[in-house]
């Protein structure tokens, strides 16, 4: 079950599955809840330790006084880890904006981090995707109009936001057991969760220049893996989406992806057949493989 310790004063959120010798630690997208990866954490919990957490301002996790940027989030998982005793160098699994946080770490942190698995992840040089002329897509749902969903919501108490917002689960997240799903659901009817959101969504942009500035982890094991991007321009054309704009987008982030096996010397990239940015609940098995290869590269 579900845990909470303090952690510098404040409470964080945690899940501590298995007891092996190796430490899988998942850090999770912009608005993306750690129930999502209970299951494929029960899986790994065979073989290894698996911790989930979520970051200040996310799930029961209380805010912190720092801001909410990549290089806070990478010191409150070590001190997470330090209060917790889990000392042994750790496999990172990043997914989307989680990504960016563990190219954070391993980058601060080298001798912490033995492998690093990028699911989907968001690439320091994202910014590009903001300079692609999508003009369509951008009408049905704009960053904007994401920013101002995002401020009605923080601005609400709890209960306000209860009562105007019931969460529509995706096919994968209603696959969740029941508990889960009623998790998930309070999960986004958290004010403190849409503040945290754009906070995170405010400072990225220069978080991603300096991870990019700090240059590479080229000793450390790394395994990227993408979202299959023509199945993804298959599906925008199917929802009415024009093929020059989703197949702009899709290949423009699909080099991104390519170009994150820049990070390693020990890099390799793995296409996640017919999954989108969801692979931890479309293609699990995908990520798992990922990481035994990773544990077997890192003992080597």
């Amino acid at each position: 079950m579900n845990s909470l310790i303090e952690v510098n004063g404040h409470h964080m959120e945690y899940r501590l599955f298995g007891s092996g010798e190796r430490l899988i630690v998942i850090t999770t997208a912009m608005g993306g809840s750690f129930e999502e990866w209970v299951s494929l954490s029960e899986q790994l919990s065979e073989s290894y330790q698996v911790l989930l957490y979520h970051r200040s301002g996310y799930g029961e996790s209380e805010m912190n006084r720092r801001s909410s940027r990549t290089s806070s989030h990478l010191f409150e998982c070590t001190e997470l880890l330090n209060t917790l005793q889990l000392n042994q160098p750790i496999i990172l699994v990043g997914h989307s904006y989680g990504g960016l946080c563990a190219q954070h770490m391993a980058k601060v942190f080298p001798n912490r981090v033995g492998g690093i698995v990028l699911v989907d992840s968001t690439s320091h040089d994202f910014s590009i995707l903001d300079d692609i002329e999508t003009p369509v897509m951008d009408r049905q749902y704009s960053d904007e109009d994401w920013r101002t969903m995002c401020h009605s919501y923080a601005i609400l108490s709890k209960e306000e936001l209860v009562k105007v917002h019931q969460p529509e689960l995706s096919l994968e997240q209603q696959g969740l057991s029941s508990d889960a799903r009623a998790r998930l659901k309070r999960f986004y009817q958290s004010p403190q969760l849409y503040k945290t959101m754009l906070e995170e969504e405010s400072f990225w942009c220069d978080d991603a220049a300096i991870i990019k500035q700090m240059g590479t982890f080229s000793s450390i094991p790394l395994i990227v893996i993408g979202r299959d991007h023509e199945a993804m321009i298959q599906e925008g054309i199917n929802g009415g989406v024009p093929e020059s704009e989703i197949r702009l987008l899709e290949e423009t982030w699909h080099e991104l992806i390519h170009q994150q096996l820049s990070l390693s010397n020990q890099s390799e990239l793995i296409i996640a057949e017919n999954a989108g940015h969801q692979i931890h609940l479309q293609r699990p098995d995908i990520i798992i493989e990922a990481i035994h290869r990773i544990e077997r590269a890192s003992r080597i």
